[in-house]
């Protein structure tokens, strides 16, 4: 009997949601020995991962000689990754000799050549973390690290959905506002709306909200940072939409602190099966950590060549930092303005080198009366075009397709 091989090629197209969970591996080292420069390749690729961030990891030729000989005098590292190419009982006795310089916390995986169901039990009866068969690609690294040292492992994280915009003013908070609000209501589950514009966001003013409490009390010390103190900050917006807003004061000097943005994710993900963050329009590092984490990243753009040029920036950044995922999707807004000579929606995917763009129409009627009475789109206007959009939009991010069409006699009596 034997168990299945791994088999992810290490170019294969990554789907956002195929990739391992969100959960980040805490402070760890990790030292690899391999034998092949393909799986030295995609160790050194799952390294980069946004998921593996805080991880050291040292990457060395050889098999399970080389690391009797590196650690015959220093502590072994959190994990130790072996590549063998030897079977059976002569594999048995060399993994028994590294044992005797293991120390006792120490991890060990093993890449290996056999297939066999009884190796397996064999190798895990010793105390092997975990046997690795096949080809191998990045994510299945990343997600055996997952396994063994994620602090969140035994949690079902929830998906987090980044908007940011190419330029300012270009309307990405608004689409972030109205697609968690939309996404709240369609999947009917808790959803929270994460403003991390802290000094000027907008979510207060248009969804017509009132803080109970500014985030600028704990911002500067991330170790305050827990579900208790989330679900207090937390302003509710409907039955399933929550919104944590900015600071009270937008002029305050208080500063986030430089890990503030990933707890706070990392406790929302714990919390909400949806979190959409409001990510502002700059490169800080408060903006470099929200886009590096997300699950899936929007750019939010105007079809015309400054938000082209900006744009392209962001995906050659977004790429490097996010190796292993989907590439962010590009959201043209304020689409067929009238009179205003725009790039086609297939130029500009074209352009950066992607297969298409999401389009949204120009509606400033129906954006400007939701924004003034403080209401969502879905609210003001349920049944306009700009609203489709967002639930499109939203379907596509959550993964659930569209309803049928319904008749239109369904539809005139509101039963569609």
């Amino acid at each position: 009997m034997q168990h299945a091989p791994i088999r992810i090629e290490a170019d294969a197209a990554v789907e956002a949601r195929a990739a391992p969970s969100s959960a980040r591996v805490p402070h760890i080292t990790v030292a690899a020995f391999c034998l092949t420069d393909g799986t030295r390749d995609v160790i050194s690729r799952a390294s980069g991962d946004r998921r593996l961030v805080r991880v050291k990891t040292e990457i060395a030729e050889g098999g399970i000689a080389a690391a009797l000989k590196a650690f015959d005098m220093r502590r072994t590292p959190s994990l130790l990754v072996v590549e063998v190419a030897s079977t059976g009982d002569t594999l048995l006795k060399e993994l028994d000799a590294l044992a005797e310089v293991c120390d006792p916390d120490t991890s060990v995986v093993v890449i290996g050549t056999e297939n066999d169901i009884a190796l397996y039990r064999a190798l895990i009866s010793r105390g092997i973390a975990e046997y690795l068969v096949g080809t191998l690609g990045p994510l299945d690294v990343v997600a055996t690290v997952q396994a063994l040292f994620a602090e969140e492992n035994t949690k079902t994280l929830g998906t987090a959905y980044a908007f940011v915009g190419a330029k300012g003013g270009i309307g990405a908070s608004t689409l972030a506002q109205n697609v968690a609000w939309t996404i709240a209501e369609d999947e009917t589950s808790p959803t929270l709306l994460l403003d991390l514009d802290f000094r000027f966001g907008s979510s207060t003013v248009n969804l017509d909200l009132k803080p109970v409490m500014g985030l600028e009390k704990y911002i500067d010390d991330p170790d305050k940072f827990d579900a208790a103190l989330l679900d207090r900050l937390a302003v509710p917006r409907g039955d399933y939409l929550s919104v944590l807003p900015g600071f009270d004061d937008p002029l305050t000097e208080v500063e986030p602190a430089p890990d503030a943005v990933a707890r706070l994710i990392e406790i929302a993900r714990a919390s909400f099966p949806h979190v959409v963050l409001d990510v502002p329009h700059d490169w800080s590092a408060c903006s470099r950590d929200a886009l590096t984490s997300a699950d899936q990243v929007l750019i939010v753009a105007s079809p015309d060549l400054p938000n082209l040029r900006n744009t392209r920036a962001l995906l050659e950044k977004l790429r490097a930092l996010r190796p292993n995922d989907a590439p962010p999707r590009v959201v043209l807004n304020t689409c067929r303005i009238p009179k205003r000579k725009e790039i086609p929606a297939e130029k500009f995917a074209k352009s950066l080198g992607i297969a298409h763009c999401t389009t949204i129409a120009f509606d400033a009627a129906t954006f400007g009366s939701a924004a003034t009475d403080g209401r969502l789109l879905r609210e003001q206007a349920p049944r306009s075009k700009v609203q489709c959009c967002m639930r499109d939009l939203a379907q596509s991010l959550s993964g659930r397709s569209r309803k049928p069409a319904r008749g239109k006699l369904r539809g005139f009596l509101g039963l569609g």
